[in-house]
């Protein structure tokens, strides 16, 4: 019994090892091919009139010889839906394009002056894309804004990337926000949302039109350039072989520098509202930091206050928001806003003595009142603007839902209109 029960077991481990054989040679697990398959980066969707604009970055594996291991192209393709769109990339380049590597989803102007859940449902449908996307919007066309070579990263989403940090988000520079988080908001009862702006900049700012001079400094230089003129005269012809040949490189360096300062830099300070999917209103970098102040936590982030026309930057060690939700007698809903923040003094805009500049701890007599007064008004103000445009990015509708459920019928309609903002802010030291 024991020897026909080990025969039988054999026959098993031959047969799947006949069976594993089979699918190896027949190449049922085979990888895709990679020469066949565009590998998105990042997606721009722009929109004219009934037609979906796709703007795909799609990163190329290059060979070794070529010194780098990928480069990124931008197919642009159209349709009446995304999908076909996407469709339309397999029949121009013979790549099927693959999303599972797509960390950016820009959302040009047009297409933001419409419902951008009119393309975003197809990214959720998508099985392979994360809804941890990075979402963002911009000012024109997304196709342009992909198309730029960037001053960080010759691969414009990367690029982009890198201002969406996380970091970015610490410090309060920048509100990222996710497919997933976007979309949370969009089919909440709030119907609301927020984007960052993705803009480009100059990477040198102008110091000024007329730079300052100095006479001495101008008559040394001509000085010197003729010393330098009547020396090369008295060199010999192999000396200007010699001289043209380093003209000719001193020109490549030089048309190298120049390229590179043509190069932007991208920025996301600002900040795009959405109402059902359309955008509404802007944040201003100041009301972007506000929001963040209220929503995020803040990590070194600084903060600049100004008294008697000097400028004290602080570094805000941590937040600690606090928002309370409440109806009261007059079936108002308010909202009662409590920020701490830790914060210490980084740098001061005139000079100071040894003693005010070894302590990040000792901060001037009255800024942090200054700050409290500061940064409350620019709470006030992200709330205002918020309630003029209809957009219920404080979740006041939910809150009512979820907190005060008898007053949800009576008041969802107009809850944002009457709502009532109760900001404090408090700013302690970080000693």
């Amino acid at each position: 019994m024991h020897n026909v029960h080990s025969k039988n077991t054999v026959r098993y481990y031959i047969l799947i090892v006949i069976a594993l054989a089979f699918l190896f040679f027949s190449n049922d697990f085979g990888l895709l091919d990679v020469q066949k398959t565009a590998i998105v980066m990042a997606v721009g969707i722009d929109r004219e009139e009934k037609e979906f604009i796709i703007t795909s970055q799609i990163a190329i594996p290059q060979s070794s010889k070529q010194g780098k291991a990928t480069e990124s192209v931008q197919i642009v393709s159209r349709g009446k839906t995304v999908a076909d769109a996407f469709e339309e990339i397999n029949a121009k380049t013979g790549w099927y394009p693959k999303l599972v590597f797509c960390n950016l989803i820009l959302i040009g102007q047009t297409a933001a002056k419409q419902n951008v859940f009119d393309a975003l449902d197809y990214f959720l449908r998508d099985e392979y894309l994360s809804d941890n996307c990075l979402v963002a919007t911009c000012e024109g066309y997304a196709a342009d804004l992909l198309n730029t070579t960037a001053l960080v990263d010759p691969s414009g989403s990367i690029a982009m990337e890198k201002v969406l940090s996380a970091h970015a988000e610490r410090v309060g520079t920048v509100l990222p926000t996710t497919l997933r988080e976007f979309s949370i908001g969009y089919f909440s009862n709030s119907r609301s949302g927020f984007m960052p702006i993705l803009k480009t900049q100059p990477q040198q700012e102008k110091i000024g039109a007329n730079p300052p001079s100095d006479k001495n400094s101008s008559s040394a230089s001509e000085s010197s350039s003729k010393s330098s003129s009547d020396s090369s005269s008295s060199q010999s012809s192999g000396g200007q072989d010699s001289g043209q040949n380093k003209n000719q490189g001193g020109g490549q360096s030089d048309n190298q520098g120049k390229e590179s300062e043509n190069k932007p830099v991208f920025n996301a300070s600002e900040t795009a509202l959405f109402v059902e999917g359309k955008r509404v209103a802007t944040l201003t970098p100041e009301e972007t930091f506000a929001f963040g102040a209220v929503t995020n936590k803040l990590r070194l982030a600084s903060y600049s206050v100004e008294q008697a026309g000097r400028i004290c930057t602080l570094t805000i060690k941590n937040n600690a928001p606090k928002i309370k939700f409440s109806v009261g007698a007059n079936e108002r809903a308010t909202l009662k806003i409590d920020v701490t923040m830790a914060a210490g003094k980084l740098d001061y805009s005139v000079s100071e003595d040894i003693l005010n500049i070894s302590d990040v701890g000792d901060v001037p007599n009255g800024i942090f009142p200054l700050a409290e007064k500061k940064l409350s008004a620019e709470i006030h103000r992200v709330f205002e603007k918020c309630r003029a445009c209809g957009c219920d990015l404080f979740g006041i509708v939910e809150r009512l839902e979820k907190y005060e459920k008898k007053h949800f019928i009576a008041l969802q309609d107009n809850a944002l209109d009457t709502a009532i903002a109760e900001i404090k802010v408090h700013f302690h030291n970080i000693r």
